[in-house]
């Protein structure tokens, strides 16, 4: 598992958090959008950058957040 934060331009409507694999969906004032939350794979993140590009949207950004401690790491 490992957390993430995604952002695309334009504001997306909060019904796409489901299809999206469940993340948070923020709308910020500068025309974007950031999705955050926990994926369970790299899989999974290709998979939710899959339906970005299907929506034909632009990604600005994919942050991977640090792990908290050896359990959260993943082995290289």
């Amino acid at each position: 598992m490992a957390r993430y934060s995604i952002r695309v331009a334009g504001h997306l409507a909060p019904r796409w958090a489901e299809w999206l694999a469940g993340l948070e969906l923020r709308r910020e004032a500068d025309g974007t959008t950031l999705l955050a939350g926990w994926l369970p794979d790299q899989s999974a993140l290709f998979g939710v950058l899959a339906k970005i590009r299907d929506l034909n949207l632009v990604l600005l950004s994919v942050e991977r957040e640090p792990a908290r401690d050896a359990a959260d790491t993943d082995a290289a």
